[in-house]
């Protein structure tokens, strides 16, 4: 019998409504589970996190090698841009920078400060291998034609003139700065004597890092035991992954988890921290995680000497994949380069400390929700990345570093119509020369 026949059998309205109500209350007694109390209320479900369920899922941050802003982008329309360089008293028009240099350009902590010159900003030339083939190529600047994708890149989506490195000198410290938000006190690349090529616990014992902590100097074995963003990403159930060169490959100096002690001998040291190639396995197959870095092998990294015109092309294909995939429409790439590898820039770091702010470098921000054709002008450094994924994610803090910095969050808007994809094509890239020397990993500098 159902309640549609009651009218047939006489039941009274009144009848209706119990029988209703209690049906209703035994119901609620079932949804509410065993151990609950009579008459409390059932817990809500869970929210849904945002790197499950949010307009963004996926954040990838893009790490190139050693250029300047105005090295690349010092032409660009209406940025904070020059064409011309101080050297020494002199103001020059700086050159157009060849594709491929004979090594890189010095920018360990000491040079960085002899180019500062205490703000002249003005010698540059004077770092060592600045000079190459007799030319000054330490005071030059790429052109549009010679990365032409990277310029649509920054046209198209959101490229910010005011973003330094974390720490006035190289890689190493800058790549810390890039997991954990600070350099660690680390203000050179580790050496043994010569060039070591595990920047991390895989470092030969006698590796030392030169420090400045407190007002002294001194030296570390790099194998550090600070929380990084990845802690934080663990902490909050967010998956992560870290895509760079393997152990005995040209590049594996910047797989910088491999300086996180508890990441690299733990179980995620197989399982986050895989090779390069495995980033365009992993968006084909729709499985890139919430949160991505993504490092290139020594001849795709734009690090000098290697080609900037193939590094470009290796950015391109990276970005053209997700784009071409569904897994656009959730994500955020940001394009940044670790430090400016001894080339000009024209603006001088605020002082944040002695080692900080570093020169110049560029970032883009490349997403459907990027402020279209936006160049932004605050002052951004690499925590500004961090702090945009802890709050994007809303991940714990579990890392140490100073978040009174501004994100990058400024160059987004969730709220606007989505861009479109913008695949680009590859470039044919210039043929070497013989002049170019093959990379000297005796005297590299990194």
């Amino acid at each position: 019998m159902t309640l549609g026949t009651t009218q047939k059998i006489g039941l009274s309205r009144r009848l209706i409504v119990a029988l209703t109500a209690a049906a209703t209350l035994v119901a609620g007694l079932a949804l509410t589970g065993p151990g609950v109390a009579f008459g409390t209320p059932a817990k809500a479900s869970t929210p849904c996190p945002a790197f499950e369920c949010g307009k963004i899922r996926h954040i990838i941050i893009i790490v190139r090698e050693n250029h300047s802003f105005d090295n690349l982008f010092g032409r660009f329309p209406g940025a904070d841009g020059t064409k011309y360089a101080m050297r020494g008293t002199k103001r020059i028009r700086m050159p157009q920078t060849p594709d491929s240099l004979t090594t890189d350009i010095a920018a360990d902590s000491r040079s960085t400060k002899k180019s500062i010159n205490n703000g002249r900003m003005n010698q540059f030339y004077k770092t060592a291998n600045a000079y190459q083939n007799g030319h000054d190529v330490a005071d030059s600047q790429y052109r549009k034609k010679q990365i032409p994708d990277y310029w649509t890149y920054a046209s198209d989506f959101s490229l910010a003139d005011h973003f330094f490195a974390s720490i006035q000198s190289q890689s190493f410290p800058n790549h810390l700065a890039l997991i954990a938000g600070r350099n660690l006190h680390v203000i050179d690349n580790p050496t043994d004597r010569g060039h070591v090529f595990e920047w991390g616990c895989d470092s030969p014992k006698a590796t030392r890092a030169k420090t400045f902590d407190a007002g002294k100097y001194g030296s570390v074995f790099p194998c550090f035991k600070s929380k990084t963003l990845a802690d934080e990403a663990d902490a909050a159930g967010a998956s992560w992954k870290y895509y760079a060169p393997s152990k005995g490959q040209l590049g594996y100096v910047w797989s910088t988890y491999d300086a996180i002690k508890h990441v690299r001998y733990s179980p995620e040291w197989q399982s986050n921290v895989v090779p390069t190639s495995q980033f365009l396995t992993d968006v084909s197959k729709g499985t890139l995680p919430a949160l991505s870095w993504l490092v290139a092998g020594l001849k795709t990294s734009e690090h000098p000497p290697e080609s900037e015109c193939q590094g470009e092309n290796w950015t391109v294909d990276q970005i053209n994949a997700l784009m071409k995939s569904p897994l656009w429409k959730t994500s955020v790439v940001v394009l940044t380069w670790d430090d400016y590898g001894g080339f000009y820039d024209h603006v001088v770091p605020p002082h944040l400390g002695a080692y900080s702010l570093g020169l110049r470098v560029p970032t883009l921000v490349i997403s459907p929700y990027t402020r279209a054709h936006l160049i932004y002008r605050g002052t951004l450094d690499f925590p500004s990345i961090l702090k945009f994924v802890e709050d994007q994610y809303q991940l714990p803090h579990v890392a140490t570093f100073n978040r009174n910095e501004t994100s990058i969050a400024p160059m987004l808007n969730e709220n606007q119509t989505p861009l479109p994809p913008v695949t680009l094509p590859t470039l044919t890239c210039p043929k070497r020369t013989k002049a170019r020397a093959t990379t000297s990993l005796a005297t590299a500098t990194w």
